[in-house]
């Protein structure tokens, strides 16, 4: 039952009840509503097969199609002869652009003998949408745009087009953002802008990206943001413990430092993996900003760290400092 406010009252035979006002909801189209009590049935501990599906047809009414995607990929790997199921997967992948993944979605159902007649010739429509979307080119004129302006020494206009980029449709340029992530003259701050302008638009192909003599391979809608800056995180938090009692301004100055660092470094994490030598090197580093005396021997005896190795992740930090005022 529902509340004044739409929230679930439970009453006995709980889930019995959620079942008949969610479906109801479904049937009238009150795909919110349906949501809520699905959801709550599922808390309670139901997980059956028409639960599951109402929660993917909610999501994808409501435009929540990471979700959806997900729940449907589940459902379809315990029923994958199931047609609805199917165009609705499919369905979804169009709808968010993702017309390579369409297409190898289309052409393993193709191969399925047990496919109605009408069924195949509706994904036979699909795959020729998705190919021709996926083998259109861009205007020659807006192509040479993209490209010179990522061939660009201003850094600003770099910054500028990743932006625009963000309101277009990224695929058919999507080979040279590519090539441009793993050129190692191009611009490493750049290079974080335009994966997360990737990772945004759920670029679901392997990327090489190199940055400061690094190379690493992702899939930019694979990247969890979370995940990759945790070592990142940690040390902000140790960084805050150390310094926020002695000079908020000291900790406020080391934490703006080490966050344009671990930004224009991502995806890589910060080498090496020692908390101490990053602390004493970002003290040295935010004292020196500030104009205050900074004693290097000392502050490494603070942190048990050695003086050589906390002056070369100076050094790393100063480059990025560089790098990031340009």
């Amino acid at each position: 039952m529902a509340g004044k406010k739409g929230k679930i009252i439970m009453f006995p035979q709980t889930k019995e009840r959620l079942m008949e006002e969610a479906f109801a909801a479904l049937e009238a189209k009150r795909y919110k509503e349906a949501l809520r009590f699905l959801r709550a049935a599922e808390q309670l501990g139901d997980h059956s097969f028409p639960v599951r599906l109402g929660l993917a047809v909610c999501c994808y009414e409501l435009g929540e199609y990471d979700e959806a995607e997900r729940r449907l990929a589940g459902l379809l790997d315990e029923q994958p002869g199931n047609g609805e199921l199917l165009q609705m997967y499919i369905a979804i992948l169009l709808q968010t652009n993702r017309y390579s993944k369409a297409e190898t979605v289309i052409r393993h159902a193709l191969r399925r003998p047990s496919l109605s007649i009408s069924l195949r010739e509706q994904l036979h429509q699909l795959l020729r949408f998705s190919e021709k979307m996926n083998a259109r080119t861009l205007p020659p004129a807006e192509w040479k745009r993209v490209r010179r302006l990522l061939e660009s020494g201003d850094i600003a206009e770099q910054l500028q087009l990743i932006k625009q980029l963000e309101k277009e449709d990224i695929d058919p340029v999507l080979p040279l953002l590519k090539q441009y992530l793993r050129a190692p003259e191009k611009s490493p701050m750049a290079k974080t802008m335009l994966l997360r302008l990737l990772t945004g638009k759920r670029v679901n192909e392997t990327v090489t990206v190199e940055k400061f003599g690094r190379c690493m391979e992702v899939v930019p809608s694979a990247l969890d943001e979370q995940t990759e800056t945790e070592f990142a995180s940690e040390l902000l938090g140790r960084l805050e413990q150390q310094l926020a009692a002695e000079s908020p301004s000291l900790y406020e100055t080391a934490a703006d430092i080490w966050l344009r660092y671990a930004y224009v470094l991502y995806p890589f994490p910060p080498e090496p993996a020692d908390a101490a030598a990053w602390l004493a090197a970002l003290h040295w580093m935010a004292s020196r900003f500030l104009g205050l005396d900074a004693d290097a021997a000392a502050l490494a005896d603070r942190y048990g760290v050695e003086a050589a190795e906390m002056a070369t992740l100076c050094q790393k930090l100063y480059e990025i400092e560089e790098l990031s005022s340009l």
